[in-house]
Parts: structure tokens; sequence; C-alpha cells
């Protein structure tokens, strides 16, 4: 029965493996199914009274994969062994037969690997003939391992070595014997899933040097990339095949230019060109102007020699004269003075007061001038015109040609300070009464007012006042000093 039983597993099995292989197997992948044929040695346990020789067996295997690491499969073995001349004698005969079918399970280590060990159990009907002693079926059990050698998608070889445990029933031999089994075989796999290629690269996991190459890449047989042009960029990924020995290349095998101004690494001479700067053929970038700043990138590219320029390339002009720095000689021209070719204020008449600031820039050489550059008729200190060689009649309020003279200037000079107000006053030397001097130089004074009036000078910026013998600035007691303190001043009043 039991072997009955072990027959049908066998027949199921095989029908399974057929049904599930449609394509050649990787070997040791789920879903494959295998056959294979065997043969080795047993040694063998005593029989009772007897011992047979350790002898040669053989035998055939088929089994199917569950996963990736386990498996079944169902095998029949026969071993055959001479028995000594007084044992055969004694039995009836002199060879000692064991014929076995067995159902075993295997645990198989190293998934995906060429060399895969494995650990296996299972039990069996063993059918032990030893003539007139024993002739019947029985249960075995049996344990062991082995290693499995792929070497093909559909072709391998296999060890094995098990203890297999028999109970014996009969023939009045209640006892139970073991026997040590090592073989060595032959597979062949059949269907189940594809062979394992992780990479995609059309060469499989087993066979695979290089398992973790980039999709897209081309392989050798071996499964490793392809680099025809030894840039570091495989071929397949890589966009620009040909490229010459020793260029740098970017990841897609290109040309690498980091600087983008069109010229390659390799070629390039100047690698860190800035964006937009104009550069020759060896990739350094043109200055056509020598101002530091690169064609392109120059706002003003047809600067003057030596002249300093911005970081647009422009050049400066610090004191805007029109004399561009780094060629003006004298870069501190104050604003709205008239300059040379080298940027220096000219002074036409000499008179210390630049050109374009001068007010008056004819002056006469020698006069004295204030910080407008025309004569000088006002003291900075005091706020006063002092109006020297304005004369008049004896006891008179009647301007001399002299004095007009001198008002005529005093005239054109409030009219370049027309924000300027002034009291015009009179004053006398000590001879005379005290009355008499103060009406005299107010009088005076009225007349200079309107003398000045008469040459444009508005009324409402100025006032007259007499102040008599009372402010004396010389010696009343000599003539010299007289004739200083009979003047007329103009006071600034704002």
């Amino acid at each position: 029965m039991r072997r009955e039983t072990l027959k049908i597993a066998f027949a199921l099995l095989a029908i399974m493996g057929l049904a599930a292989a449609p394509a050649l197997a990787d070997g040791g992948t789920k879903g494959d199914v295998e056959v294979g044929l065997f043969g080795g040695l047993a040694f063998p346990d005593n029989y009772g009274s007897f011992s047979p020789d350790d002898d040669t067996l053989w035998g055939g295997r088929f089994g199917i994969w569950f996963s990736d690491t386990w498996s079944s499969e169902v095998s029949f073995q026969e071993f055959t062994a001479d028995l000594p001349t007084n044992e055969a004698m004694m039995l009836g005969t002199d060879e000692f037969k064991l014929q076995g079918l067995r159902l075993n399970f295997l645990h198989n280590f190293n998934e995906g690997e060429t060399f895969r060990p494995f650990v296996t159990f299972g039990f069996g009907e063993d059918d032990t003939d030893a003539g007139n002693l024993y002739n019947d079926d029985d249960l075995s059990l049996n344990i062991g391992g082995g290693l499995r050698w792929f070497l093909g998608d559909k072709f391998g070889a296999r060890w094995d070595a098990r203890l297999v445990s028999t109970d014996l029933e009969g023939a009045g031999l209640n006892e139970t014997v073991s026997h040590i089994e090592t073989t060595f075989g032959l597979t062949w796999a059949m269907g189940g899933s594809p062979p394992a290629d992780t990479d995609g690269d059309g060469v499989i996991d087993r066979k695979d040097k290089c398992p973790n190459t980039p999709q897209g890449a081309q392989v050798d047989a071996t499964g490793c990339p392809l680099d025809s042009d030894g840039d570091g960029v495989w071929n397949g990924l890589d966009k620009c095949p040909d490229t010459a020995p020793g260029v740098p290349v970017t990841s897609d095998g290109c040309d690498r230019d980091s600087d983008g101004d069109g010229v390659h690494d390799g070629d390039d001479k100047c690698p860190d060109t800035p964006k937009g700067a104009v550069i020759d053929a060896t990739g350094c970038p043109k200055d056509s102007d020598g101002d530091g700043v690169y064609d392109g990138l120059d706002k003003c590219p047809d600067t003057p020699k030596g002249a300093t320029v911005d970081n647009r390339g422009c050049p400066k002009d610090s004191d805007n004269d029109g004399v561009y720095d780094g060629i003006d000689k004298c870069p501190n021209s104050p604003r709205g003075a008239v300059v040379d070719a080298t940027g220096c204020p000219k002074d036409s008449d000499g008179d210390g007061v630049y050109d374009g600031l001068d007010k008056c820039p004819g002056t006469a050489a020698g006069t004295e001038v204030d910080s407008r550059g025309c004569k000088k008729v006002f003291d900075e200190e005091t706020r006063t015109f002092v109006l020297k060689g304005v004369n008049f009649e004896t006891n008179s309020d009647v301007l001399t040609s002299d004095a007009t003279r001198v008002l005529d200037e005093v005239a054109q000079t409030l009219a370049q300070w027309p924000e300027v107000k002034v009291e015009v006053a009179g004053h006398t030397d000590s001879q005379g009464s005290d009355n008499y001097n103060l009406g005299l130089s107010g009088r005076r004074a009225e007349s200079v007012m309107k003398y000045l009036g008469s040459k444009g000078v508005a009324a409402s910026r100025m006032t007259a006042r007499g102040y008599g013998e009372s402010q004396p600035i010389a010696d009343n007691g000599s003539a010299e000093g007289r004739a200083i303190n009979r003047r007329v001043e103009l006071k600034r009043l704002n």
C-alpha cells in the first residue's frame, strides 16, 4: 500500500512539472522542473547475522521547485551488493538488493548563485531482498545534505550524502537498520521562471559579472558595460560615443564645456571664462580696449587707454570735468571749472579763480580779487564794502568823477550778488560841529545810494545812514588820518 502511495505521488509530481515547462529554466527558481540520474556508494548496516558489502547504487529523480529556496522530489534507486559465500549459501542467494522509492524535501541556499548547498529530509519505501532471510517493503526515513552546481541554464551536477533509517518488520527481524549513501549525478532543468536578470542587461544574474549595470547600457558577454571611447560613460548611455581620448566629458558622454563659451574643456586654456564674454579660439576672453573688462561684458568697449573704469567697463570721471580718471592729472577739479586736456583747471586771467568759476574773467593782472574772481570790495571779516576813492567836493555831497568810477565797479559787484542787502554809511573827520558833520555824512550816504540806484541796484536792497565823526578809523590829529576818516562804507545786512 505504501509503495502504491509513493508511486501515485511520483506520478502527480511528474505531471505538474511537465505542465509547468514551457521554457528552459535558469535552475533553482520557482516553478523549475528537474530530472536527473545519479550513481554512488552505499554503506549498509548489519541485517541480523549477516553484513552486506559496501557497493554501488544508481537511480533517478524528478523534482519541482515551489519557491526559489524550497523544492521537493521523488527518487528511485537500487543498491546491489555481493554476499560472502558462506552467507550466500545460507540465504540461498549471492546478492543483496535494496530498492527505494522516496519523497524528499530540500531547502536550497545561495539563491541565484552557481553553487547552491542544500539540506534535505524525507521518507519512502525500501524493498529489501535478502533471499531466505528477508524480503519485504518497509518505511524509511532519511536526512542529509549536498551541493548543486549549475553548469548552464538547464544543466548541472549534484552531490548528495544522507543517512537512511529503515524499520524492518518482517521475517522475524524486528529491528531498525541504517545505512549511509553518497551519490553524484547530473540534472536537467525545464520550465519555471525565466533566468533572473536583475539589471535587465540581457545577461542572467548567474553569468553577470557586473550585476548592477545601469538601465540602457550596452554590455559584453559577461554582463559588464562597454565604453568604446574610454570616456567613462558606457555605450548606450553615451550620447557622444566617439569622444577623443582624454577629453573631459559630461555625464552624458559629450565634451564638457564648464564655462559655456563654446570651447570644450580639453581645448579651453581659460576654463573659467565669465558667461557672456567674447572669446578667442583658445577659449580665452578678449579685452579690446585693455580696461580689464572683457568684450561682451564691456558696456563701453572703446574706453581710452589708461582710463579707470567701473565694473561695466565704463570710464569714471570722479570730478565730472570730462576727463576720465586715470588720464586726469587733476582728479579733484572743482565742479564747474573749465579744464585742459589733462583735466587740470584753467585760470586765464591768473587771479587764482578757475575759469568757469570766475565771475570776472578779465580781471587785470595784480588786482586783488574775492572768491568769485572779482575785484575785492568786500571785507569778509567786517562784512563791509570799503569804497576807497569815493570823494566829495569840500563840504559837499556832490560825487567827484573819480568817485563815480569806483561806484560803477561797486554797482557791477552788487549786480552779481543780487541777494545781498547793504547799508550805505557816511563818515566825516572831526573838523566842524557834530551836528553839521552828522548831517553832511547822511547827505553823502544818500548821494551814493542814489548813484548806485541809477546803475541798476534796486532801492529795496539799500538804506542810507550818516554817522558823522562818531566812528573814526584813523587819527583825526593829522591830515592823512582825517582823509581816511572822510569815507563811505557799504555794510552787508544779510
